[in-house]
């Protein structure tokens, strides 16, 4: 679980939530591959780049598989009860970058979404904290935020990398029933593909799930920066995220190209 609100909004809905079809908010990277092995498929599946027709379809996916199991979500109890409620800034957030055409999705022959990975292009972060968290109505997706805004500041990417042409991977997450079929990984490397056909250097991602981390390292990522759950506290000393084991780390990688 990766600033978001920078301007005014043409807003949409669909299905009774808000969506954002053309939202140019800044996004964060924030990340889940789910409790995986990946092993070799034989199910059958394609990948393809998210179109603009395929948003309704990517954002109903998310819901489902995404928004209330990722750790950081379930640690603060993001998404309330009920089978149909949501968090409409995390889905704002989740949304933002689709427009770049770096995303990415798994679609089984049936034509069902499987597997999704929403990519998206570097900024420098700000120094101050940015008016998209001052201004973040809801106060738990808020400290989601705020972690994700210190992460950034202390990873320092551009000066870090100085001049390198850097790609993020935000969020990825897997179909609960086709995990362990190599979907994650076959998302990752498609990235990787595509960043090098692109004239990417790099490509980043923050880990905060334990599994997204270790998939990572398979893939050949290098570990930069990695911040203790029990590390990041409020003002009382209490850490704000305690996470079920065994995500224990929030972990920013690179992937050379």
């Amino acid at each position: 679980m990766e600033g978001l609100i920078t301007n005014q909004l043409s807003k949409a809905r669909i299905s009774g939530v808000v969506f954002t079809p053309e939202d140019t908010r800044k996004m964060t990277r924030y990340s889940l591959a789910d409790a995986m092995t990946e092993n070799e498929t034989t199910m059958d599946y394609h990948i393809r780049t998210v179109t603009a027709d395929a948003k309704p379809k990517v954002l109903a996916f998310l819901r489902r598989f995404f928004f209330r199991d990722e750790p950081l979500n379930h640690s603060i109890g993001l998404i309330p009860e009920g089978e149909n409620s949501t968090c409409v800034e995390l889905e704002e957030y989740s949304m933002s970058s689709l427009d770049q055409n770096l995303s990415l999705m798994a679609v089984a022959s049936s034509g069902a979404i499987v597997g999704v990975q929403i990519n998206g292009i570097t900024e420098p972060p700000e120094e101050e904290e940015p008016d998209y968290i001052n201004t973040c109505a809801n106060p738990k997706f808020k400290k989601i935020l705020k972690l994700l805004h210190h992460v950034d500041k202390e990873v320092d990417i551009i000066n870090r990398y100085p001049g390198k042409k850097i790609m993020d991977i935000r969020i990825i997450s897997v179909d609960s029933n086709w995990r362990g079929q190599g979907v994650a990984a076959a998302l990752f490397e498609k990235t990787i593909e595509i960043g090098r056909e692109l004239g990417y250097d790099l490509i980043r991602t923050d880990c905060s799930s334990h599994f997204t981390a270790r998939l990572c390292k398979r893939l050949g990522f290098e570990e930069i920066y990695s911040l203790g759950y029990v590390d990041y506290v409020d003002e009382s000393g209490k850490p704000v995220f305690t996470p079920a084991t065994p995500h224990a780390t929030i972990t920013t990688y690179v992937r050379k190209l």
